[in-house]
């Protein structure tokens, strides 16, 4: 995913940069002030965003709401409180500096997995190995269960066992398989 980083404390959106990179997923910016923030959301496609409450004297309310518009996930990462943030965002994850990288990948990971509107195989299947690639910590494990959900997808669909979307049979399927059998794709 390409993971837009709004934090104006230089240590911490360098750190943040460097673990997004290193979990294999890309940053846009980091940004420090609003304005240039607000200008990459016009040309850069962000599919998630980490946003710092306060920059300065000013708020990231105004890019949540633009992320907000375009339905791109986001979560907040912020040494204010719940508080601090306006009604609006009540079902936005607010995560306390400092916090694991990882925790906020696998947030955003799974928020763009279970509301993704992609309900392509190709788009699914994406979305899935990178959101199982950071629950396992093993990409070989996580190709291993994709693996195991595709093929029991596919006898499912076979059978005609199929209700919904096939975005929801997957995540379902995936979400089995890692509370049963996680273990199981480690080698």
């Amino acid at each position: 995913m390409r993971i837009l980083v709004v934090e104006d404390e230089f240590l911490i959106a360098e750190q943040l940069s460097r673990d997004i990179s290193n979990l294999g997923d890309t940053v846009i910016g980091p940004f420090s002030d609003i304005g240039d923030a607000m200008c990459s959301l016009t040309s850069a496609d962000a599919d998630a965003a980490i946003l710092d409450v306060r920059l300065g004297a000013q708020t990231s309310f105004c890019i949540a709401d633009q992320l907000s518009l375009q339905e791109v996930p986001f979560v907040f990462l912020t040494g204010y409180t719940v508080r601090d943030v306006p009604d609006r965002f009540s079902q936005t994850v607010i995560h306390a500096k400092p916090s694991p990288t990882r925790s906020l990948l696998l947030q955003l990971h799974a928020q763009r997995l279970r509301f993704g509107d992609a309900d392509g195989v190709q788009e699914v299947m994406v979305d899935m190995l990178s959101y199982v690639r950071l629950v396992a910590s093993d990409a070989a494990a996580a190709e291993r269960l994709v693996e195991r959900v595709m093929l029991q997808a596919i006898r499912a669909i076979e059978g005609d066992a199929v209700t919904g979307t096939l975005r929801g049979l997957m995540i379902a399927l995936m979400d089995h398989e890692i509370a049963r059998n996680l273990s199981r794709h480690f080698h």
